[in-house]
Formats: structure tokens, C-alpha cells, sequence
């Protein structure tokens, strides 16, 4: 009985952190799991069932299969409030509701992307002035809540280190200084954007999102202390990570790692968004794909992936998965395959003849006995908070000073397996 109840709680703690997206606020709940694990009927989504989703862009050119394919929906351009309402106070929400109503219907999680950016925005609002302005924001926001009742995530704002909307003509919106500008923290207007956004959506998941952070370090750091501001007011509940390739093809594969490893310092899960990888060549798409992918969905702090498409009709050329002529490239047979085959094996915890972790109780730190190459070790305490991330040299396992004793779940990554293993840390000497 003992052993059992250690087995469900680590289960409790260790689904939210490798990316058991639903429910999203963590909280057990078997059937709003057993929902979102694909599409009812034909064809089940590529991660259905699997402890991340792995989602789309939705738009016309890529509803054509969508359901068929991905099990979680960003809207694509329809979201967007140049979209909607292009002319003041004419809302036209025909392409909102097409995803809406997709991802109900399917029981997908249902993204919206974007409340705030520094494009695709109303031209008209630029002439208001700034308190007219606040009024207008606060009426899209109560047009959206009403509209949409079950929105599951909302991207309050978009690109906030590069694309703010404090820009006349092109859609930039000009608003900036209707949200408070800059201010005394210099992101007082994104600050203010979440405030609105927690009061309009209460209970909605908010996300922040920005690109050119996967490949520059300093970037991530700016990104990070922003997303502790908007933490420290209790406003934000999701990061986001564009990994567009323009971004991806210019990070090392230990940059990715430890520019996610930054991010997950702040406790907050983090979603990559808006991926997708050219390729002028079948092989040149597959090799980069096989590159990448993998890091992003065997992060710990990883909780799901968005591809920005996968039909002809990208904002890219060469992104696309799938041919004019319907047939899948080979870069999509083999994302298929890795997230069909890649598996959470859940050893018995304790016990286990396969895999061993000694000394444990450990002080200092464990060996990990049983596998020949370990590509990462996640330490997670029972509350599911993580403690510590790192790429081994070896098969041991340093523990870090701000690990105090108690009980933690050690994951072990291999490279397609993650194993589950007990560990008891002792007062270090």
C-alpha cells in the first residue's frame, strides 16, 4: 500500500512536469484528460496520448487534415485584432470562430494568439488618443471574453523585446502609451496589458511570447527578468519560445538546452511556439528537424510544441510538411515516428533490477547504474516544483547546494526513454 501511494503521488508530480498539459492548471482530472487525447473519430492526431501536445498554426490553407495531424490549435492570423476588427466597432469573427469550433469540437487545446503586438493592429486606432485607446483595448478584450468563453490560453502579448506596439502605420498600433508605456520598470505597458488580461479572462491560462531568444543569450536573460516582473505580480502562467528558423539554424544544440534551462529557472512551463525549419531539399528539412525536435520535447520544462503550419500557404517557403500534391515529406514520416516511439517508462520506483541510483539516500550526489548514456537528469521535489536540470558528463549525478533533504523524483532522460526513479537526499556533510 505504502509503495502504491508513493507511486500515484509521483505520478501527481511528475505529468505536469513533462508537459501533462491537461488539465493546465495541473489539478488530477481524469476526465478533462481523457478529452484532449485526439480527435473523436478517423485518424488520431500524432501525440495523442502522449504527455505534450504537439499543435498547429490554424488557418484556411492548413485546415484541410488538421485534426488528423495535431491535437492542440494557435490561431493563426484570424486571432489577431487588424483581423477582426479592421474597420471600428465591425467585428468579423467568421475565421476565429472556424478555430474556435474546430478545437472544441476535437477537444483540443485552444490557443489564442494575440491580445497585444506591434503588428497586424487596427490602423484606425493610431489617430485615438491615449485614453481613447485604453477604451478600445478594453472592449476588444470584452468582445473576445464574451465571444469565446473556453479560450484555454491567451498570448496577452507578442514580441515585447522586438516588436512593441509603440509604431505609427503598418499596423503598429501606436498604443503603448494607452498601457502606461514604459514606466519606471520599462515594460510597464506589458505589465498593464496582463493586468487587463487577468481581469477580462479570469482563469484563462496567459502566456507571454517572444522570437530571437533560442540563439541569443543575453536576449533570453532580458526575456527571463521580464517574465519574473509579470511573476512577482502573479500575472503570467505560461513562456512562450518562438523557434522559427531563422532562429533554431543559428543555435547549437547546448545553446537550445541551456537557453531552456534559463527559462525553467522561473518555474513557469514553458511552450515552444510558432516552429517551423526550411528546407529548400527533403534532406536538408529531415536532418535539421532531427536536430532540433528532439530537444524541445525531451525537455523537462517543456510542455508542448506549436508548428507554424504544415501546409503549402506558410508565411515561409520550404516549411511546409506536406507537398502540393498531398504526399507527407520525410520530415514529417519521421517526427511521426519519434513521437510514436518515444516513451515515458516509468520503472518501480525503489526496487527496480534495470535501473539503479545509489547511494540513495544520497548526500552529495548518486550514480545511475543501467544505462549506458544518460542525456540529462531532472530532480523534481513532491510539490512537482524543479530543482535541478543537468547534462551529466557521466553517470553521476552532482546534487546542487539549494537541494535540501527530503524526497525527490529523478527523471532520467535517455535519448528514448525517460526513467522514474525515487531519491532520498540526506543533510550533506
Amino acid at each position: 500500500m505504502k509503495r502504491n501511494i508513493l507511486l500515484f503521488t509521483a505520478f501527481m508530480v511528475i505529468y505536469p512536469l513533462l508537459g501533462q498539459m491537461l488539465p493546465l492548471d495541473g489539478v488530477f482530472n481524469s476526465a478533462r484528460i481523457d478529452s484532449h487525447l485526439g480527435a473523436p473519430s478517423g485518424t488520431d492526431p500524432i501525440a495523442a496520448g502522449k504527455p505534450k501536445f504537439l499543435g498547429c498554426a490554424y488557418g484556411p490553407a492548413q485546415a484541410f487534415q488538421f485534426a488528423e495531424y495535431w491535437n492542440q490549435i494557435t490561431t493563426e492570423n484570424a486571432g489577431k485584432w487588424g483581423s477582426v476588427e479592421a474597420v471600428q466597432d465591425v467585428m468579423d469573427w467568421a475565421a476565429l470562430d472556424d478555430a474556435y469550433n474546430l478545437a472544441k469540437d476535437n477537444g483540443f487545446i485552444f490557443k489564442l494568439h494575440v491580445l497585444v503586438w506591434g503588428n497586424q493592429q487596427p490602423a484606425w486606432i493610431e489617430d485615438l488618443t491615449p485614453s481613447e485607446q485604453l477604451v478600445q483595448i478594453k472592449e476588444w478584450f470584452q468582445a473576445l471574453a464574451s465571444r469565446y468563453p473556453e479560450i484555454d490560453v491567451i498570448e496577452v502579448v507578442n514580441e515585447p523585446l522586438h516588436d512593441p506596439p509603440n509604431s505609427p502605420g503598418s499596423g503598429g498600433g501606436n498604443y503603448i502609451e494607452a498601457l502606461g508605456g514604459t514606466g519606471t520598470t520599462g515594460y510597464d505597458w506589458v505589465i498593464q496589458a496582463f493586468t487587463l488580461a487577468r481581469e477580462y479572462f479570469p482563469g484563462v491560462q496567459l502566456m507571454l511570447n517572444e522570437y530571437g531568444i533560442l540563439n541569443d543569450t543575453p536576449t533570453a536573460n532580458e526575456y527571463k527578468l521580464l517574465i519574473e516582473l509579470l511573476k512577482d505580480e502573479g500575472l503570467i502562467d505560461q513562456v512562450g519560445v518562438q523557434a522559427h528558423y531563422f532562429t533554431t539554424s543559428n543555435a547549437t544544440v547546448w545553446q537550445i538546452n541551456h537557453i531552456l534551462d534559463i527559462l525553467a529557472e522561473t518555474d513557469l512551463p514553458i511552450f515552444i511556439t510558432e516552429m517551423d525549419i526550411q528546407g529548400p531539399t527533403d534532406q536538408v528539412q529531415l536532418e535539421e528537424f532531427q536536430r532540433v525536435f528532439p530537444e524541445f520535447w525531451k525537455h523537462p520544462a517543456v510542455r508542448g510544441i506549436t508548428l507554424w503550419g504544415f501546409r503549402p500557404g506558410l508565411w515561409v517557403a520550404d516549411a511546409n510538411l506536406i507537398r502540393p500534391d498531398g504526399t507527407e515529406r520525410p520530415a514529417l514520416i519521421w517526427l511521426r515516428n519519434f513521437v510514436t516511439n518515444f516513451v515515458l517508462t516509468t520503472m518501480e520506483l525503489g526496487n527496480s533490477e534495470d535501473i539503479r541510483v545509489f547511494p540513495n539516500p544520497a548526500a552529495e550526489g548518486f550514480f545511475i547504474d543501467g544505462v549506458d548514456v544518460v542525456e540529462r537528469v531532472a530532480l523534481v521535489n513532491m510539490q512537482g516544483q524543479l530543482i535541478q536540470v543537468e547534462k551529466p558528463a557521466s553517470v553521476y549525478f552532482s546534487l546542487s547546494q539549494n537541494v535540501g533533504p527530503g524526497l525527490y523524483v529523478a527523471l532520467i532522460f535517455t535519448s528514448q526513454e525517460i526513467f522514474v526513479k525515487k531519491v532520498v537526499v540526506e543533510g550533506k556533510q
